[in-house]
């Protein structure tokens, strides 16, 4: 099976269950930081991500990563899975948690703190579980219907 001919599962059938498979499982550490995002790119449009959402998807991971690098202890792990509709990457750290989250825009005179909030805009989804443990950040991006010529 080529990886275009990844199975692509109807989503509008509810009683199908979607086993998510690990395409990619890398851990983060600065010197990987370009290393991991040409391995999303890649791994995400076998996947079958396209287009912007491709790009998007790639981006908003890369800070996601970038996140662990400055913010998260400096390396965690990041693990992207596919089911055949979207494609998920949860991204791991062990630094010490943000507390509440607030995925707002900040005031365009305080320099950097946008990689949340671009992640959240660029993908389908993002969800955020911090503690004292770490970080961990999921983001998730739909697969275009077979088809869609978008």
């Amino acid at each position: 099976m080529s990886d275009s001919d990844l199975a692509r599962p109807d989503p509008s059938d509810p009683g199908r269950e979607r086993d998510a498979v690990t395409l990619l499982s890398e851990p983060i550490a600065a010197a990987a930081v370009t290393r991991l995002r040409h391995a999303v790119a890649a791994t995400a449009r076998r996947a079958g991500l396209t287009d912007d959402t491709l790009e998007d998807f790639v981006l908003a991971v890369h800070e996601l990563v970038t996140n662990v690098v400055r913010h998260g202890g400096g390396n965690g792990h990041l693990r992207l899975t596919g089911d055949g509709v979207s494609v998920t990457c949860e991204i791991t750290d062990n630094g010490p948690g943000i507390g509440d989250v607030l995925v707002a825009l900040p005031s365009p005179a305080t320099p950097g703190h946008r990689g949340l909030w671009l992640a959240q805009q660029l993908t389908d989804g993002l969800t955020i579980d911090s503690g004292s443990q770490g970080l961990t950040a999921v983001v998730t991006a739909h697969l275009a219907p077979k088809g869609d010529d978008r």
